[in-house]
C-alpha cells in the first residue's frame, strides 16, 4: 500500500500534487547517455518505485538532465512500473543550451518534441522555462507556449530561476496563469525570503509567489546535501560554522518531532512556509526518498521554525 501522502493544488489551476516531488536530475546516474546500462535502469526503476510507493506523483525533469538520459530512463521506469498516467504530474524544462539560453519559438518547439519522445508520453503536465533568456521577447515565448497548450502537447506553464519582474513580463503575455516558479531554497539559501532592500541579497520571490498564487518549487532543499547530516564538512569550508550551527539545531529538535532526521526537519522547515512550497528531492536512493517523503507529516511550531531561521542567519530576526 502507498504511504499516506499530503497533496495540494498547484498554482491557480488546481491539479493535486504530492507535497514532496522527486527531482530527476540524477535519475540516470550519469550525464553521458552513452554510459547508461542495465544497472542504471534498475536503480532508476527502484527509485521511481520507491517514490510512487511513498505517494509521490510529481516528477520534475529537464531536457538537459543527464544529457537527455534522465528523460529517457524515466520512460523505462514508466514501462516497467506501469503507473496510471493520469494520476502522475510530469514536469520538464527547456532553454539551457551549451553556453547560452534559448527561448526562441523554433527551439521550444523542437525541445518539446524531443522531451515527449524521450519520456514516452503524449503530453507534458508542466513545461518550465529553465532560466530567463534576455535575448528572447517574452511575447514571442508566450505565443509559442500558448500554441503548444492548444495542441495538447503541454498542459501548464511554469518558470525556473525567474525574478518577480521577469515572471510579470512573461505573465503579461500569457493567456494562462503562470503556476510555478522553481528556484533554490533551503535553510542554507535564504534569498527568496528577503526583499533586496533588506540587505540580505534577497530577491522577493516567495512574496511574489504568494501575491500571484504561484506555487514555489524548491530545488536543493537540503542545502545540496549539507543538511542531511551524512556529509563531513571540510575544516576549511567557508560556511563550516554556519552549517554546524544549523545542524546543531536540527539535532536539538529531533526528539521533539519523534526522532525526525536532519533531512526531514530541513524539508519540514520549507513545507511549513505559507506559500505552499514543494521541495524537489533529488535522490536516486530509495531509502533517502522514503526518508524525505515522511517529512510532509511534520508540523513545526512557530518558535522552532524561527529557531532554525535564526541559526541560519547567525543573528536575531530583523
Amino acid at each position: 500500500m502507498p504511504q499516506t501522502m499530503s497533496f495540494q493544488p498547484l498554482g491557480q489551476l488546481g491539479f493535486e500534487v504530492s507535497r514532496i516531488a522527486l527531482g530527476c536530475m540524477g535519475l540516470a546516474g550519469t550525464w553521458n547517455p552513452a554510459e547508461v546500462g542495465e544497472e542504471h535502469r534498475k536503480k532508476a526503476i527502484a527509485s521511481v518505485e520507491a517514490a510512487l510507493a511513498a505517494g509521490i506523483n510529481f516528477f520534475d525533469h529537464a531536457d538537459i538532465y543527464g544529457g537527455t538520459a534522465c528523460e529517457s530512463i524515466f520512460k523505462d521506469c514508466l514501462a516497467a512500473l506501469n503507473p496510471d498516467r493520469e494520476s502522475l504530474y510530469i514536469a520538464t524544462k527547456v532553454g539551457i543550451r551549451s553556453g547560452y539560453y534559448d527561448h526562441s519559438p523554433d527551439y521550444i518547439r523542437t525541445s518539446v518534441e524531443g522531451s515527449l519522445h524521450r519520456l514516452g508520453i503524449e503530453y507534458i503536465d508542466l513545461y518550465q522555462l529553465h532560466r530567463p533568456d534576455p535575448f528572447s521577447h517574452p511575447g514571442e515565448t508566450a505565443e509559442v507556449l500558448g500554441q503548444l497548450m492548444e495542441e495538447g502537447k503541454i498542459r501548464d506553464v511554469g518558470v525556473s530561476n525567474y525574478y518577480p519582474n521577469q515572471s510579470n513580463a512573461l505573465s503579461s503575455y500569457l493567456e494562462t496563469p503562470l503556476i510555478t516558479n522553481q528556484f533554490e531554497f533551503s535553510l542554507l539559501h535564504l534569498e527568496p525570503l528577503y526583499e533586496g532592500r533588506e540587505g540580505q541579497g534577497g530577491d522577493g520571490v516567495l512574496d511574489h509567489c504568494l501575491e500571484n498564487e504561484i506555487t514555489p518549487l524548491a530545488y536543493s532543499p537540503v542545502g545540496r546535501g549539507w543538511l542531511s547530516g551524512r556529509r563531513t564538512i571540510p575544516a576549511d569550508h567557508a560556511q563550516k560554522e554556519r552549517f554546524e550551527r544549523v545542524l546543531a539545531v536540527l539535532d536539538e529538535l529531533s526528539a521533539a518531532y519523534n526522532g525526525a532526521t536532519p533531512t526531514q526537519l530541513a524539508l519540514a522547515w520549507i513545507l511549513n512556509h505559507p506559500a505552499g512550497i514543494i521541495p524537489l528531492v533529488g535522490s536516486n536512493n530509495p531509502e533517502h526518498i522514503r526518508e524525505a517523503a515522511a517529512a510532509h507529516e511534520i508540523e513545526l511550531s512557530r518558535t522552532d521554525w524561527y529557531k532554525l531561521w535564526v541559526a541560519s542567519r547567525g543573528a536575531r530576526v530583523p
